[in-house]
C-alpha cells in the first residue's frame, strides 16, 4: 500500500501547480440523466463511459455553436433526437441564424424541457468562427488536463491475506501478485476539436507494479494523436482509437447501447473514428485510420495490430519465440493479471484489424459500404459444447456490409445488411416515425444467422452477441400532456439454434411501459413496470438433464428528484422485483434509496453527494442495479442483492480555479452474511467498504 500511494503522490504533485482556468459548473446532472438511461438494461457493474461521453465533457468547456453545427456535432449532443436534428436544420435554412437559444421554443420538438438539458453544452453566435492551427493559437487556447486516481477496499481481502510459502508453492494461483490498490492516470491535451493527445496508465488492484510479474510498472498503457476537423482531413489519428461504422452489424468498437426507455437509442449514431481515452483494456483498436472529407463522400481507412488476451489451449513448442500460442479456445475480457493464470492470458493472441468504410451523404439521405479483414496469430479451438457448433475454428474473417439512412417527412428509415464471406449473413431494419409532434413511434427488425460469428460485430440485440437471434421491436413516445410523458417498449426475439446453458432453440420477450410527471423544472418523478419472460436451460440438480423452462422477471419502480432551491436536491427511489425461475422457484427482492446532493453556487468551493439504501432480496437472481453519483469519469452502477444496507459519501474541492480534489467513500453492509465476496475477493466480515481519492489540474 505504501508503495501504491508513494506512486500516486509521485503522480501527481508535480503537476498541482501548473493549471489556471475557472472551476467546473455542474454539468453533472446532464450526463447522469444520459448514464442511468443506458446503464440500466446492461446488468453489469464494470463500465467506463469516459469515450462515449467525451464530446459532452468537450462541449461544455467549448459551447457547440447552433449556427454552425453540423448534423454530426449535433448528434454527438446525445440529447436530441434524429428530428429534432432536422428540424433545427431545416429551421436555420429557410429563417436565417438564431438570434437566441430561446429562439428553439418555437422549433418543431423543442419543449423547455429539451432546451433546459442541452443549455450547458449549446451557444448561439454570428461569427464565422474557423480554427486557427497557428503555434500561437494553439499554445494560447489548447488546454490541458490531467488526473490520478487512487481506490482501494479497506477490509482484507482472501487475496492479500498472509500465506505460508509452501502452501502459495502448491497453489501459486492462491493470491495475487500485487496490493489492493488500483491506479489511474490520465494526461490529455486538445485544441478545440482539431488536436488531442494523450496518454492513459492504470494498474487494477491486484496486479503488481514494477514487481517481477510486471516489470514495465503499469500494467496497461494507452496513447493517441489526433488531428481532424480541417480541410479535407476529417480524422487523422496515430495510437488507440475506436471505430465505428453503421448500424454496428460489420464493425463496431466500444460501449453501444440498445434498449432502454428513450426508443430512439435503438437507431445507433456511429462516430467513426475518435480517440480512446478510456480505461478499458480490450474494446479498441491500436495502430493508425484517418478520414477524408471530398465533399458529399468520405472515406475511411484504418489498419490495427495489438495483442488480446485469450484462454490458452496449445502454445507452439516449435517457434523460436518463446511464447507463441497455437490455440486457444475464447478472448478474456476481464483485463485482470493478478494471479500466474491470469498472467498467462494476458497480450496471448495478435489481433490484426484493417479495412475502411466509404460513405455518401446527400442532405436527408446517407449510404455506406464497409469492409474488413480479422486475423489471429492462433487457431482458434472452441469447446465441444453444442452450442458452439457453428463457431469458426480459423482466421481471417472477412466482413462486407452496407448501411442506410433516409428521412422521408416524418419518418426516418435506418438499416445495415452485412455478410461474412465464409460464414453467414445478418440484417436489421428499422425506423423512426414521428406520427405527432405529440407521438413517435420506433420500429427495429434483426436477423443474425447462427453462422455469422463476426469479432467486432455489436448491433442492438437480446443476447450479449450478434448471431443466432430474429426479434422485432416496436416502441412508443407520447407526450400525454405538458407535464405527463408515456414510453415504452415491446420486444419479441427467438434464438434459433442452442445458446449457451439451452440445449435447444429457446425464445422469449420483453415489454417496458413508463409514466413520467414533470409539472416544473424542480420536480420530475417516473414510475416504471418492466416484464422479461424468456427461456432457459436448467438442472434439476438430480442428474444432468436438458431441459428448457422459462423466467419470469417483473420490475416495478418509483423515482421522483426535487430541487428543494439552488443547492439542495433530493432524488429517491423504491424498486421491487419478482423472478420466477425455470427449476420452479421464485425469488424476490426490493431497494429503496435516498439521495443529497448539496452544491452551493459559485465561487463556492466544494460539493456534496450521499445516498443511503437499504436492501433486501432473496438472492442474486433478484438482485437490483442502481446508478450511483462517482468521481469524474468513473462509473458505479452495482447490482444490491442479499440483505443490507449501502452508503456513499461523496465530497468535491475545489483546490484552486485550475484544480480539485474529490474523495468518495461507499460501505456495503450485509446484515445477513458473515462474509462477502467471492474467490479470493471474500471478505472474512459483513461489510465492504471503498475508498476513491482523485485530484485533477487543468491548464
Amino acid at each position: 500500500m505504501k508503495k501504491s500511494l508513494i506512486l500516486f503522490l509521485v503522480f501527481i504533485i508535480p503537476i498541482v501547480g501548473w493549471s489556471q482556468e475557472r472551476p467546473d459548473d455542474d454539468k453533472q446532472g446532464a450526463i447522469d440523466q444520459i448514464i442511468e438511461l443506458v446503464s440500466e438494461n446492461l446488468e453489469t457493474e464494470d463500465l467506463d463511459f469516459t469515450t462515449f461521453l467525451e464530446y459532452l465533457n468537450y462541449y461544455y468547456s467549448h459551447p457547440l455553436n447552433l449556427n454552425r453545427a453540423s448534423r454530426e456535432d449535433l448528434k454527438r449532443l446525445l440529447f436530441l433526437s434524429d428530428f429534432q436534428i432536422e428540424s433545427l436544420l431545416d429551421h436555420i435554412r429557410k429563417t436565417g441564424k438564431l438570434k437566441s437559444i430561446y429562439e428553439l421554443q418555437g422549433i418543431r420538438g423543442f419543449d423547455l424541457q429539451t432546451i433546459a438539458v442541452i443549455e450547458p453544452f449549446i451557444r448561439v453566435s454570428e461569427s464565422s468562427e474557423r480554427a486557427d492551427l497557428s503555434w500561437d493559437a494553439i499554445k494560447e487556447e489548447g488546454k490541458h488536463e490531467a488526473f490520478a486516481r487512487y481506490q482501494r477496499v479497506i477490509e482484507e481481502m482472501e487475496g492479500y491475506a498472509p500465506i505460508s510459502d509452501s502452501a502459495l508453492a502448491a497453489n501459486p494461483n492462491n493470491r495475487y501478485f500485487g496490493d489492493p490498490s488500483r491506479i489511474l492516470t490520465r494526461y490529455r491535451f486538445r485544441y478545440l476539436n482539431n488536436i488531442s493527445i494523450g496518454v492513459t496508465a492504470e494498474k487494477d488492484a491486484g496486479e503488481s507494479f514494477i514487481g517481477a510479474s510486471q516489470p514495465k510498472g503499469f500494467d496497461y498503457y494507452s496513447a493517441h494523436a489526433y488531428f481532424g476537423n480541417y480541410g479535407i482531413v476529417k480524422h487523422a489519428i496515430v495510437g488507440d482509437y475506436q471505430a465505428q461504422f453503421g448500424q454496428g452489424l460489420t464493425f463496431w468498437t466500444g460501449l453501444a447501447f440498445g434498449k432502454s426507455a428513450d426508443i430512439t437509442s435503438i437507431k445507433r449514431s456511429a462516430r467513426e473514428i475518435t480517440p480512446y481515452v478510456s480505461a478499458d483494456e480490450n474494446n479498441f483498436m491500436r495502430g493508425a485510420a484517418t478520414t477524408l472529407q471530398l465533399g458529399s463522400f468520405e472515406v475511411t481507412t484504418f489498419f490495427s495490430n495489438k495483442r488480446v488476451d485469450a484462454n490458452i489451449t496449445a502454445l507452439d513448442s516449435t517457434s523460436e519465440s518463446d511464447f507463441l500460442v497455437s490455440e486457444f479456445s475464447s478472448f478474456q475480457t476481464s483485463g485482470y493479471h493478478r494471479t500466474p493464470n491470469e498472467l498467462l492470458d494476458k497480450d496471448a493472441v495478435w489481433e490484426l484489424n484493417t479495412g475502411g468504410h466509404v460513405r455518401l451523404t446527400r442532405d436527408r439521405f446517407q449510404i455506406g459500404a464497409t469492409g474488413v479483414y480479422t486475423d489471429y496469430s492462433g487457431a482458434i479451438n472452441p469447446s465441444t459444447q453444442l452450442y458452439r457448433k457453428f463457431e469458426p475454428t480459423a482466421s481471417p474473417f472477412v466482413v462486407a456490409g452496407f448501411d442506410y439512412q433516409v428521412m422521408v417527412r416524418n419518418v426516418l428509415a435506418f438499416g445495415e445488411f452485412s455478410q461474412r464471406f465464409d460464414g453467414g449473413t445478418a440484417f436489421i431494419n428499422g425506423a423512426l416515425i414521428s406520427l405527432d409532434p405529440r407521438l413517435d413511434v420506433s420500429l427495429y427488425h434483426r436477423h443474425f444467422d447462427k453462422n455469422y460469428n463476426v469479432p467486432r460485430s455489436n448491433a442492438v440485440s437480446e443476447s450479449s452477441r450478434t448471431i443466432n437471434e430474429d426479434g422485432f421491436y416496436i416502441g412508443v413516445n407520447a407526450k400525454l400532456s405538458r407535464s405527463f410523458t408515456l414510453k415504452g417498449y415491446y420486444d419479441l426475439f427467438t434464438f434459433p439454434w442452442m445458446r449457451f446453458q439451452a440445449k435447444a432453440p429457446t425464445k422469449g420477450n420483453e415489454l417496458l411501459s413508463q409514466l413520467e410527471f414533470k409539472p416544473s423544472r424542480r420536480f420530475s418523478s417516473y414510475v416504471r413496470y418492466r416484464f422479461e419472460n424468456k427461456q432457459e436451460g436448467y438442472d434439476l440438480g438430480v442428474q444432468p438433464t436438458d431441459e428448457i423452462g422459462w423466467r419470469h422477471r417483473h420490475w416495478y419502480r418509483l423515482n421522483w428528484q426535487l430541487t428543494l432551491n439552488k443547492v439542495f436536491t433530493l432524488r429517491n427511489r423504491i424498486e421491487y422485483i419478482h423472478v420466477d425461475l425455470p427449476e420452479g422457484d421464485a425469488q424476490n427482492g426490493w431497494m429503496i434509496y435516498q439521495d443529497l446532493i448539496y452544491k452551493p453556487k459559485w465561487p463556492a468551493k466544494y460539493q456534496i453527494k450521499l445516498r443511503y439504501a437499504l436492501f433486501d432480496t432473496d438472492g442474486y437472481d433478484s438482485r437490483i442495479y442502481a446508478y450511483e453519483h462517482d468521481v469524474l469519469y468513473s462509473f458505479s452502477v452495482p447490482a444490491y442483492y442479499y440483505r443490507g444496507s449501502r452508503a456513499y459519501l461523496i465530497l468535491g474541492y475545489d483546490l484552486t480555479k485550475w484544480s480539485d480534489l474529490t474523495v468518495r467513500l461507499a460501505q456495503t453492509f450485509y446484515s445477513n452474511r458473515n462474509t462477502n465476496g467471492s474467490g479470493l475477493n471474500t471478505i472474512d466480515g459483513p461489510a465492504r467498504t471503498e475508498v476513491k481519492v482523485q485530484l485533477r489540474v487543468r491548464f
